[in-house]
């Protein structure tokens, strides 16, 4: 039912002028649809912040753009010092020829992880696997995440983790020997060989020994328990070693791990 627009007076659809007034409907009259008034609010909501978060939104890209414009950079740039304190990570690298193709002077660094490298491959010659995440914070100290592993043999592996940071907040080396596919108690531990690997990397130091030998002592509840074990293990030693075993179907590996906080940086 339509309403004529001079009087109000109901009228039917098909009549052209008003039976009460008489105007003339035929230019005058546009039917509309009763408005929804919770959409229109709604409506009204939405633009009213619009206006608010559209310009905060954009100040907060423009300044996050602004501040990352040196790692954003195409061409090499030179890193700033450090500023402050670190929000969030503006930059992930995860190979080292990434890293030195956007910055001039993280030459140094690069050098000095690379003969880090080259020391790993004196110790223990092979074919070592690396992986990098180097992360560079919005006050440009930079998280070094280094990681290295090597096959032993069939049953041992090597894994050598160095993280460490440009401001020299922390420093640390975990070394990590994992014994795999054993089916005995005996089969757990590092033969005397092994040993005097892991003392090449670890150093003079009797912790992991006495750890091993401690485990060894508890062979009679480690056989009551195999059959049901997820991991079994012992540490920490000054919070430096720890001796774990797990089960993986019908075999056991054991993982002997050592951290320690090296004298030297890399960088």
């Amino acid at each position: 039912m339509k309403k004529c627009p001079r009087c109000g007076h109901e009228l039917k659809e098909n009549e052209n002028f008003c039976s009460h007034c008489g105007l003339d409907l035929r230019n005058n009259y546009r039917y509309q649809k009763p408005q929804n008034k919770a959409m229109t609010y709604l409506l009204y909501v939405i633009i009213f912040f619009s206006f608010i978060t559209i310009p905060l939104l954009y100040s907060r890209v423009l300044n996050n753009m602004v501040s990352d414009e040196t790692i954003q950079h195409n061409e090499r740039v030179e890193l700033p010092e450090i500023q402050g304190d670190a929000m969030r990570v503006i930059a992930v690298y995860d190979t080292l020829a990434d890293f030195q193709n956007q910055f001039t002077n993280v030459d140094g660094i690069v050098d000095d992880i690379e003969k880090f490298e080259a020391s790993l491959s004196q110790k223990q010659a092979g074919s070592w696997t690396k992986k990098y995440q180097i992360q560079i914070a919005d006050n440009y100290n930079i998280f070094y995440d280094l990681t290295y592993q090597i096959q032993i043999d069939e049953n041992l592996t090597l894994q050598v983790q160095r993280t460490f940071d440009r401001a020299h907040n922390y420093n640390d080396e975990k070394i990590t020997f994992i014994k795999d596919h054993a089916t005995t108690f005996d089969e757990l531990f590092l033969t005397e060989d092994q040993q005097k690997l892991a003392q090449t990397f670890t150093g003079q130091q009797s912790t992991t020994t006495q750890l091993m030998q401690d485990f060894k002592e508890r062979q009679k509840e480690f056989e009551e328990k195999k059959e049901r074990l997820g991991h079994y293990g012992m540490g920490n030693y000054d919070g430096q070693s720890s001796f774990v075993v797990y089960r993986r179907d019908q075999s056991y590996y054991s993982k002997l791990t050592y951290v320690h906080t090296p004298q030297d940086y890399i960088a």
